[in-house]
C-alpha cells in the first residue's frame, strides 16, 4: 500500500508541475521576466501561494525549471543518437532536425527563454552549463566522424563548439520555424556551411 501512495503522490507531483510550468509561461507571456511572481504565478495556477513554495523558492527556481523542461528532451535525444549504429553525419543530421522541430513546437518558450536580455541575465550560468552538457554529448559524433575519416582531424569538443555556436545564432534569429520549408532550408544552410564552408573554391589559410 505505501508503494501505492508513492506511486500516486509522484504522478500528483507531476501534474502539479505541468500546472506551474504552464502558469509560468503564461505570467512570462504577459507580464516579461519583471512581471513573473510567485502571486502571479500561483494565482494563474489557482493554488495557494504556500503550495508554490512546497516546489519552487524563487523566480529563479521557477525560470530554471522552465529551461530544464526545454532542454532536457534535446539533450535526451543527442545521448539516444549519438548511441546509435550509422555514419556520424547521419547523426548529426538527425539531432538537427529534431532539434528544429522541437524548437518550433515551443516557439514561444524559446523565445521567452533566449531572447528576453533580463531572463539571459538569471539564466547565464544555467546556460552555459547547458552548452557545455550539449557540446560534450556532439563531440562524440564528431569523434566518430574523425575516426571515419569524413571529418579533418581536429578537436572534437572544438568543433562542436563551433557547430552549436551556428546553430544558436542561426535560432536567435527567430526565423519562422512553424512553416516545415523553412525548416528544411534552415537544416540545409547548417550542415551545408559546416560541411563545406561557405567559399565556392578552395581558400589558402
Amino acid at each position: 500500500m505505501p508503494k501505492l501512495t508513492a506511486i500516486r503522490k509522484q504522478a500528483l507531483d507531476g501534474m502539479m508541475k505541468q500546472a506551474l510550468y504552464e502558469a509560468t509561461i503564461a505570467v512570462l507571456s504577459t507580464h516579461g521576466v519583471d512581471g513573473l511572481t510567485m502571486d502571479r504565478v500561483a494565482a494563474e495556477a489557482g493554488i495557494a501561494k504556500g503550495s508554490l513554495y512546497r516546489y519552487f523558492r524563487s523566480k529563479r527556481d521557477l525560470l530554471e525549471f522552465v529551461y530544464a523542461k526545454l532542454v532536457d528532451p534535446v539533450f535526451e535525444n543527442m545521448e539516444e543518437v549519438a548511441a546509435k549504429q550509422q555514419p556520424a553525419i547521419e547523426k548529426l543530421s538527425e539531432q538537427l532536425h529534431m532539434l528544429l522541430e522541437h524548437a518550433a513546437q515551443h516557439a514561444q518558450v524559446h523565445k521567452l527563454l533566449f531572447e528576453d536580455e533580463a531572463v539571459d541575465a538569471i539564466l547565464q550560468s544555467t546556460k552555459r552549463r547547458g552548452s557545455e552538457v550539449a557540446c560534450q554529448r556532439l563531440a562524440k559524433m564528431f569523434e566518430q566522424g574523425i575516426a571515419e575519416g569524413v571529418f579533418r582531424p581536429s578537436d572534437p569538443l572544438m568543433l562542436a563548439t563551433l557547430y552549436l555556436g551556428l546553430i544558436k545564432n542561426v535560432l536567435e534569429r527567430l526565423p519562422k520555424l512553424e512553416e516545415r520549408e523553412q525548416r528544411e532550408n534552415l537544416h540545409r544552410l547548417i550542415l551545408g556551411t559546416l560541411f563545406n564552408g561557405i567559399a565556392t573554391e578552395k581558400v589558402d589559410l
